[in-house]
């Protein structure tokens, strides 16, 4: 196999400054929490990089550096304040470069962006901006001259350390982004007052690295639009790109979004969202242009490239779903690239939870080190294997188990594979689900498995195949919550609702006890359907388990369709009879406030029942179905995997069927 034709733009050289990009595609900044308890890069960091670089990036980019001890360090970013990066630069520049790629780190100043730590947080002025409303300490001169002399020394130890260059980050909010901004910096002296003045820190930091590093690689991230009211917007950051490029300083040019953060976009983002800001910049300069923001498909790649969008792609969250797509692009297997479905459960929430990247769908992204070869190495006895169930962790117990060279026969009852991953794929801006469960679907099918749909696994059925090893991978499903007495048409699961199949009217309440994304969609598909629909959750808001992301998507859709949230409110029980729920208001670690009186003793003070009238009532509650256990003998083997254990996130079933089949 070979290129399709309209790839091959993808594949082209690319000369930057003194450097050559072997193909358009590139890794950008991002944070891996790959660190040591000095913030420095570790072992697993090194392996991360490498294994992007021997799949085929043309450049990697290591997170936010922070090149000052003022910068604050969230999401475990790295630290260059001093040589000790120097060898472990060396160590990882070297393991990139053993598999053609470039590398550098984005050196930068967190600014204002603090999550609470600390020490003083530094700024152009005192003017409180980002989330964690942290007002600033607003720097003086002597203050800004040895931050601008910080980045010069941390660029010049990067690239004794054998990188091929660094980036400077403008944008995302970042020190330098700050001081272009007219809504953060206030400042009176040369640094402040005018555009240009605004613009001398940027400048001076640009000079002073661009002598730092000689003829290696100058890059630089800006915003297409700080997408913040009062701060620079598009026609702003033009000219400030202009400027940028007239200094002669720059290589290359790369283009994001966002003065908060580095907003990482959700699945319900449409693709290439950033591409129109990137097509404007390069109008405007003349310097290689890159172009970022849900670029995950070669094909649109390819066409922002043919388009004029951009002289190169950043595919990072792409290359942390599937380090190969270079590779497999080359040759000409794109339909074995496992897709980036945008769900930044755990890219960006597992650097929420203070852990290192993983991917959902990927379980050796992060853990490189051990187990890259892990899939790919033959079991050293092929065995039948027989997987009951086709959601996600049935789909990959099947796919590793097949490629370790055994003998595979997977059970689905259902018409098509994905289980209730194609049932949540039905709400609004999740849809994106369906693309890894077609991944695994046309894996399982590549690799020669035995796929029976429309079957339930009877034991005999099973037992006629002669097994060496049954894995039960027959998830959850949904089942009469606690606080009911018994079944009434009435009381619905919520896959049901969001499927669809159930006529709703009147009043709905939806009980979330799942603190996911279930309740959530129910409630979206219900008020779909014209209902009133009321979000019930214990907890002080719905879905606390779901990163922020995308849950404020998940809220904003909530809102726009008139759903009424009641937090810290636990149902005690559903009257038949009178069509109401009784619930408890104070939520699961408050339903009964203890005081004390004057003379000491302790009183209880009952928080009163609630009513809430309901024509139809849905439920999250779900129960492994492992019914099957039962059912086999004990002599076969049987082992179990994902919502059979116990019922949780996609990633705990995938990551675990990784596990169980690499231990067969």
């Amino acid at each position: 196999m070979s290129t399709p034709a309209n790839l091959a733009p993808l594949l082209e050289p690319l000369a930057l400054g003194g450097r050559t990009l072997r193909n358009r595609i590139i890794v950008t900044a991002h944070a891996t929490y790959n660190i040591d308890a000095e913030h420095l890069p570790n072992d697993d960091d090194v392996a991360y990089f490498a294994e992007r670089a021997r799949g085929g990036a043309a450049l990697v980019t290591m997170g936010t550096t922070a090149v000052h001890p003022s910068s604050p360090s969230p999401y475990g970013i790295y630290h260059n304040f001093d040589d000790r990066i120097v060898p472990r630069y060396e160590v990882l520049s070297e393991s990139v470069h053993a598999h053609g790629g470039l590398v550098v780190p984005q050196l930068g100043h967190m600014g204002a962006r603090t999550d609470g730590e600390a020490g003083a947080v530094w700024a152009p002025s005192q003017v409180s901006h980002h989330l964690w409303a942290s007002v600033p300490y607003a720097m003086n001169r002597a203050d800004v001259r040895t931050v601008v002399e910080a980045y010069a020394a941390a660029a010049e130890r990067a690239v004794r350390g054998g990188m091929d260059g660094v980036e400077i980050s403008v944008g995302h909010g970042q020190m330098v982004n700050l001081f272009l901004s007219p809504l953060t910096n206030r400042r009176e002296d040369e640094y402040g007052g005018s555009d240009e003045a605004r613009f001398r820190f940027c400048r001076e930091v640009l000079e002073g690295v661009r002598e730092a590093v000689g003829d290696a690689l100058l890059l630089v991230r800006v915003n297409g639009s700080d997408e913040v009211a009062g701060s620079l917007d598009q026609d702003q950051w033009l000219d400030i790109d202009q400027r940028i490029a007239e200094t002669g300083l720059v290589d290359a040019i790369n283009v994001s979004a966002n003065f908060y953060g580095s907003v990482i976009p959700t699945m319900a983002v449409p693709r290439g969202c950033y591409l129109h800001y990137a097509r404007a910049v390069r109008a405007r300069v003349d310097l290689p242009v890159g172009a970022v923001g849900r670029i995950v498909d070669p094909t649109m790649a390819a066409q922002a490239l043919e388009d004029g969008d951009a002289d190169f792609v950043g595919m990072t969250r792409a290359h942390i779903a599937d380090p190969h797509l270079v590779a497999k692009v080359v040759e000409g297997r794109t339909d074995e690239i496992r897709p980036c479905i945008g769900c930044i459960q755990m890219c960006q929430g597992e650097l929420g939870r203070h852990r290192n990247v993983k991917c959902v769908y990927n379980p050796v992204t992060g853990r490189e080190r051990f187990l890259r070869e892990v899939e790919t190495t033959p079991a050293d006895v092929p065995r039948r294997v027989v997987v009951v169930g086709g959601g996600p962790a049935g789909l990959e117990t099947a796919r590793v188990s097949a490629l370790r060279g055994h003998r595979v026969t997977l059970f689905d009852e259902r018409s098509e594979l994905g289980g209730l991953v194609r049932v949540a794929a039905r709400t609004d801006g999740r849809d994106g689900l369906i693309d890894a469960v077609d991944w695994l679907g046309n894996e399982v099918r590549r690799l020669g498995v035995d796929v029976r749909l429309r079957r339930t696994a009877e034991s005999a059925e099973v037992l006629a195949l002669e097994p060496d090893v049954v894995v039960l991978a027959t998830g959850a499903s949904e089942a009469l919550p606690v606080w009911a007495a018994r079944e009434d048409r009435r009381l619905l699961g919520a896959a049901d609702v969001v499927s669809g199949r159930p006529k709703l009217s009147g009043t709905v309440v939806v009980v979330d006890e799942t603190d996911r994304t279930s309740g959530m969609s129910a409630a979206l598909a219900a008020a779909e359907q014209g209902c009133a629909v009321v979000l019930l959750t214990a907890r002080p808001g719905p879905a606390e388990l779901v990163e922020p992301e995308v849950r404020d998507d998940f809220l904003q859709r909530l809102h726009d369709a008139g759903v009424e949230l009641r937090c810290s409110v636990q149902v005690h029980e559903f009257d038949l009879a009178g069509g109401t729920l009784r619930c408890g208001v104070g939520g699961l670690a408050a339903l009964t406030y203890r005081d004390v009186d004057a003379s000491g003793q302790l009183l209880t003070r009952a928080v009163p029942d609630v009513l809430i009238a309901a024509d139809h009532v849905v439920h999250t509650w779900t129960e492994p179905r492992a019914e099957l256990f039962a059912d086999l003998p004990d002599s076969i083997e049987v082992r179990a995997v994902g919502d059979v254990l116990n019922p949780h996130r996609i990633e705990a079933a995938v990551h675990g069927a990784f596990e169980l089949a690499a231990s067969l």
